[in-house]
């Protein structure tokens, strides 16, 4: 059948009791693939650009779940190496290659995602192209991942769209939701290392139930954007009751992507902790990925970001600053390209924003801002945040047994030594702070003495 979409395109319908990995196997670039009510239990390899519709997420349920079936995983892991070996599919730069073993190297971060998005970097078939610009996964529901996450897209899936989805109980090793590229993957290009373009951009996230997925580490337990995830939409999308040991419970945007937008999203009660150590954001996290150049190095930064009309709601960051926000690196090799260039500083700007009942275990109960210089925090509702101080950095050397009082509404750092460097050369920064409501936030500390008088 053919049907007029964006070119013509073939509409494929899964049969009942049938495969989606199948029909994506048989489609061509731009087809669309219907997909009809029932649980699919299966870790589906979307590797071409075709338009992946469910009947709805309360009808079509993808269950990933990889461990129940050793069979399942090794079918999967021989896909892959197919795709990889025939050239269907490119690997992000940097991304290696190992087939043997008990557990393979390619792609193990990635094992069992819900849905794993490989594409082509070059060609007809690739996602870029103007005929196969309407990719897209519709209508579903997407658990069970232990290992992958729910939807993971690897890299140079331009402007795909993920819509009207609800992705609840995936686990991932870098992010448990919806996760865009690699927030650790490292190229080398003669003598100096950078960080791995996975060239996902002009990607839309929108309207999907984001809940009770988990991260090991990167950023962001519900949606993790990393590296060359340039021109990224995340909007309107209820993001609840995400887990991180890493920064960012909820979103987190870790590395270097240009002209973000996270807007009009519900952000509720997701929460960022790891034992021992300081990670940040309990709601939202922007920041650079760490230097790479040894001493005196800088991060690249986060590139530009928008955050418009969010309610941040009830969010923790157990273990550091920034219970609504946190932002960290923002800036760092912009700066020092352009010292007396402000307007060519990646920006960050915070924008009619209800920020309420979030709490850090630190510092910043509302937003937390470290190595940002390039501010701008207009038009928002700063309530009702907590700093509890009972993290370990509230704590004096030598004193175990009383924490310092921190700030709870907004709290800003003091930039890192390698970043002042420029400002005291004769740069600056013009953050603004306008038009905000910041209202009955409230800072605690912990004692121990028993000598201490109570608390009036």
């Amino acid at each position: 059948v053919q049907v007029g979409l964006a070119l013509t395109a073939t509409l494929r319908h899964v049969p009942e009791g049938g495969s989606i990995q199948a029909a994506i196997d048989a489609a061509n670039p731009g087809d669309l693939i219907l997909v009809p009510p029932g649980v699919y239990n299966e870790s589906v390899i979307m590797w071409k650009p075709v338009r992946l519709q469910g009947w709805g997420a309360g009808r079509v349920t993808i269950n990933a779940v990889k461990g129940v079936q050793a069979e399942k995983l090794t079918a999967w892991r021989e896909k892959v190496r197919q795709l990889i070996e025939d050239g269907l599919v490119d690997l992000a730069p940097g991304q290696g290659i190992g087939f043997g073993g008990v557990e393979p190297d390619t792609l193990f971060t990635e094992e069992g995602a819900g849905v794993l998005v490989l594409a082509k970097a070059n060609g007809n078939s690739r996602f870029r192209h103007p005929r196969n610009r309407g990719a897209r996964i519709d209508g579903f529901t997407i658990r069970g991942s232990d290992q992958g996450g729910g939807i993971m897209v690897n890299g140079y899936a331009d402007f795909l769209e993920i819509s009207n989805n609800r992705i609840i109980n995936n686990s991932g090793f870098f992010g448990g939701g919806v996760r865009l590229g690699h927030p650790q993957l490292t190229v080398e290009q003669g003598d100096e290392l950078s960080y791995s373009d996975a060239d996902n951009d002009s990607v839309r996230i929108h309207n999907n139930h984001i809940t009770q997925n988990g991260g090991l580490g990167g950023a962001g337990g519900g949606v993790s954007l990393c590296t060359g995830s340039d021109g990224y939409s995340l909007v309107e999308n209820y993001v609840c009751g995400n887990f991180t040991l890493g920064h960012g419970g909820g979103i987190g945007h870790l590395g270097l992507s240009e002209d973000g937008l996270i807007a009009r999203n519900t952000i509720l009660f997701n929460e960022s902790f790891n034992q021992g150590t300081t990670v940040v954001g309990g709601g939202i996290f922007i920041g650079g990925q760490a230097p790479l150049g040894g001493p005196g190095s800088l991060s690249p930064g986060s590139g530009s970001v928008k955050l418009v009309g969010n309610l941040i709601q009830g969010n923790a960051a157990e273990a550091g600053d920034g219970g609504g926000i946190a932002l960290r690196r923002a800036n760092g090799q912009d700066v020092a390209a352009n010292p007396r260039r402000p307007a060519r500083w990646h920006a960050i700007s915070v924008l009619n924003n209800m920020i309420v009942n979030n709490l850090a275990a630190l510092a910043g109960g509302g937003i937390s801002l470290y190595d940002s210089v390039r501010m701008d925090i207009l038009h928002n509702t700063v309530a009702h945040n907590d700093s509890t101080a009972t993290a370990g950095e509230a704590f004096p050397p030598g004193s175990p047994n009383a924490s310092i009082p921190l700030p709870a509404g907004i709290v800003s750092r003091a930039n890192s030594p390698e970043l002042a460097a420029f400002f005291l050369a004769g740069a600056f920064g013009s953050p603004q702070l306008t038009d905000n409501i910041i209202w009955h936030n409230r800072s605690f500390y912990f004692t121990g003495d028993p000598n201490d008088p109570e608390p009036v």
